[in-house]
Order: C-alpha cells, then sequence, then structure tokens
C-alpha cells in the first residue's frame, strides 16, 4: 500500500518536481538530487534522496543545518521551510526502504547518542517520512539555530528525545498513521512560529544541559499507553 500511494503521488507530483528540479539546477553550482546513507530498517544502510538545499562546497562534516546556516542556499531555505526537498523520498518509498510514517532515519554518525536498548527496538521499524516525534520537533531548526555547537545537541539530547516518543507510539496497539499523516500537511501548512514547540524544546535543552549525565528515558516493554 505504501508503494502504491507513493507511485500515485510521484505521478500526481510530477510537475512540481521538475520545477523545482530545474530551480535547484539554476539555483548554482552542483547536483539537483542530494543523497547520503541513513539507518534503515535492522540497522541496514540505505541511501536517501533529497532536493540539495546546501551549496556544493558546504562542508560534510557537519550533519545539522539549523535556520540560517551558512551552507544553506536561497532557494533551499524556501524548501526546507515547505519540507519540498523530502520530495525525492517518494522513490525510497516506492523502493521499499522507506513508509509515510515510519522513525525519520539519521546518519550512522548521530545514532551514538541514542541508548543501545531504544535503538535497537526503533530500527525493528521501516524508517518514515513523517513520524509522531518528528512533527513535535518540527521546530528544532530554529531552535537550535540559538545555540553553539547544534549537532552534538542533536545527537545527544534532541534525537534520543525523539527516539523515546517515536518507540512508545510504534509499539503502542493504539497507533493511528493516518492520523500522522493529517497532522503532517497541518504542519506543513501553518507556515508560522510553533511557538509552544520553540519553548518545549528549549525547556529540553536546556534541562538537559544542567543533568549532562541524563539519559532519555527509555519506555519498557509491554508498558505503553499510547
Amino acid at each position: 500500500m505504501n508503494r502504491l500511494l507513493a507511485l500515485l503521488a510521484l505521478i500526481a507530483l510530477l510537475p512540481v518536481i521538475l520545477v523545482i528540479a530545474v530551480a535547484v539546477r539554476m539555483s548554482g553550482t552542483g547536483p539537483v538530487i542530494y543523497s547520503e546513507r541513513r539507518l534503515g530498517r535492522r540497522g541496514r544502510d540505505f541511501r536517501i534522496y533529497k532536493f540539495r538545499t546546501l551549496r556544493q562546497d558546504a562542508a560534510n562534516n557537519r550533519f545539522v543545518a539549523p535556520v540560517g546556516d551558512e551552507r544553506i542556499t536561497p532557494l533551499g531555505a524556501r524548501l526546507r521551510r515547505l519540507h519540498l526537498d523530502e520530495l525525492p523520498q517518494l522513490v525510497n518509498i516506492i523502493r521499499g526502504d522507506m513508509n509515510f510514517v515510519g522513525p525519520r532515519p539519521a546518519r550512522m554518525e548521530l545514532w551514538s547518542g541514542v541508548p543501545a536498548e531504544l535503538r535497537e527496538r526503533l530500527l525493528a521499524y521501516r524508517p518514515g517520512l513523517t513520524s509522531p516525534a518528528s512533527l513535535s520537533h518540527i521546530c528544532e531548526d530554529e531552535v537550535l539555530a540559538d545555540y553553539q555547537r547544534p549537532q552534538a545537541l542533536y545527537r545527544d539530547i534532541i534525537l534520543p528525545a525523539k527516539a523515546a516518543e517515536d518507540i512508545r507510539y510504534f509499539e503502542s496497539a493504539r497507533r493511528r498513521d493516518w492520523k500522522v499523516i493529517v497532522r503532517t500537511f497541518a504542519c506543513i501548512l501553518h507556515q508560522g512560529r510553533d511557538q509552544g514547540c520553540c519553548e518545549r524544546l528549549t525547556r529540553l535543552l536546556e534541562a538537559t544541559q544542567r543533568r549532562p549525565q541524563a539519559d532519555a528515558t527509555l519506555p519498557h516493554r509491554g508498558d505503553i499507553r499510547g
């Protein structure tokens, strides 16, 4: 079903995809499509596809690009704000690498901040375009722009928190993926600053930085309330 819906979406959105591809090509040197290795189901890596939003000469050892990062192109900033840079991942769904709803895949270098047990449980699920945790942390790029060392904060604080939230959802018998998809469209259409998200994420970063040894709370198996 995921593959069929992705194929239909790809056909329907083909004019939009072609326009974006031409715009990216005209925006500067570099490939139209950017790809990199991400961890997928059962820890197998796969190549994820996105429209390029960074300059061709951008440093490739910085895996997090907050709002205002000097590596982001002007067109890339608009694509990232509307999440249109993720459209090529419809191909990943057609290939069976991803689902529409699943834990967002991260680079292997960023998983080191996630406790091993939580990482193993979360990687039992096929990654996706969207998830409850990605929606509740949709302001992360805005918040990280106000901090030094955004990559370390994402790796050690935000990603473990997102993993714990997602595992509660995906291990729940009450999961409703269609609701996550509806919420995703609502978040994309709402372009204003999510003040509640920003305040919640800022509190998380400040509290965890005061407790450097704190780990994300791991939900216990068999104790999922939904």
